[in-house]
């Protein structure tokens, strides 16, 4: 375990680190406001996009931001990210904007209320957001996060969902268009994040990438909820106050995260320091320092290992590569296909609401 003694020790150098461009997808409450927090709390002349539905919540957590550190610059973005066209398009904006990215924090969630909720890209709206976004994005931004690399400066990716919740999957049915359930969707999103980052750090030597499980956290999720669900969650965070991790700290400990020196790519540590007594993590592989990271609350390493290498036998790696690939082909098709049609014809997404961040199945 990381102490979160040692974490705040840690990011008091954050001085150290100048005019890093971070991008937060989903920063407009939650663990990805808490982070961009620390993070402008913590270094000097930062930038932050921060890319969300609500303009009236990014806006008031941009003002914030510039309130904690006037020498940094914040910017909102306003998308809805369940969309791998939106995707592409902010992706555009910020690479117009910024050469050089340092770091990219992926919070943004969905929980169905019902069963499969497909987009009009043929998504599942919940697994777009959780995963097939979120791959996106990475690989979007990824000549200008190895740009920061080039010049030897930060350069990272986490994706917070839920590391060390791997469970079955259907390797016949990886996209759940036949098999759906709420369990299922989150084994599915957990199981192919694993791979995917490990294949990208093989990729992209110079940049690291995490998959981080936090905690459960109190986000204020359950203001946004109706009826018995907003009660089964009040009720289920009255019952684990004592387990619950306070926001403020899930921001520290995804800074240090996002800033340490034990949390290297594979070409080697760029960052803070680690704290005494902590060594460089190992990755989802087993090696130590392989730039791609299962990470438990606590920001040490985690991941169940006999489900991961029964996946890894049966070529897991290759065919979750190939099936994003196929998926994303898919809506870059549909796309195309409906910008020629009338918009009064497209098609409307369906009601869903945020999932907190963290959340494992029982």
């Amino acid at each position: 375990m990381v102490t979160i003694e040692a974490v705040r020790e840690a990011n008091a150098k954050g001085n150290q680190l100048h005019d890093l461009v971070a991008i937060f997808v989903g920063g407009t409450g939650g663990i990805g406001e808490s982070t961009a927090k620390e993070f402008f709390r913590h270094t000097v002349r930062p930038v932050a996009y921060i890319i969300g539905r609500s303009e009236e919540k990014g806006n008031n957590i941009c003002e914030e931001l510039r309130e904690i550190n006037a020498d940094g610059k914040a910017i909102f973005l306003q998308k809805d990210v369940s969309l791998i066209r939106n995707v592409d398009e902010v992706s555009e904006e910020l690479k117009r904007r910024e050469r050089r990215i340092h770091c990219l924090f992926l919070t943004a969630g969905y929980m169905s209320l019902s069963g499969r909720n497909e987009t009009e890209e043929g998504i599942d709206r919940k697994m777009s957001v959780n995963y097939y976004s979120r791959i996106r994005w990475m690989m979007n931004l990824m000549p200008a996060l190895e740009e920061a690399s080039r010049r030897n400066e930060l350069a990272r990716v986490i994706t917070v969902l839920a590391a060390g919740s791997e469970g079955d999957i259907r390797l016949d049915d990886l996209e759940l268009k036949h098999n759906f359930t709420l369990h299922a969707c989150l084994a599915h999103s957990v199981v192919m994040t694993d791979f995917m980052i490990e294949e990208l750090a093989r990729r992209h030597p110079g940049v690291a990438f995490s998959h981080s499980y936090p905690g459960t956290v109190k986000t204020g999720i359950a203001n946004q909820l109706t009826g018995p669900v907003r009660l089964a969650v009040k009720v289920m965070y009255a019952v684990m106050t004592p387990w619950i991790l306070d926001v403020k700290e899930s921001g520290e400990r995804h800074f240090f995260q996002m800033t340490n020196q034990c949390y290297p790519s594979r070409n080697g540590s760029v960052g803070i320091p680690p704290p005494p007594g902590i060594q460089t993590m190992k990755g989802s592989d087993g090696e130590v320092g392989s730039g791609a990271y299962l990470l438990d609350w606590d920001g040490k390493s985690t991941g169940d290992e006999a489900v991961l290498r029964k996946y890894r036998e049966l070529g897991m790696l290759n065919k979750v590569v190939d099936h994003t690939t196929q998926i994303f082909e898919q809506a870059e098709r549909r796309n195309r296909k409906d910008s020629k049609r009338p918009a009064a014809e497209q098609l409307q997404s369906g009601r869903s609401v945020p999932d907190p961040i963290g959340w494992r199945s029982g």
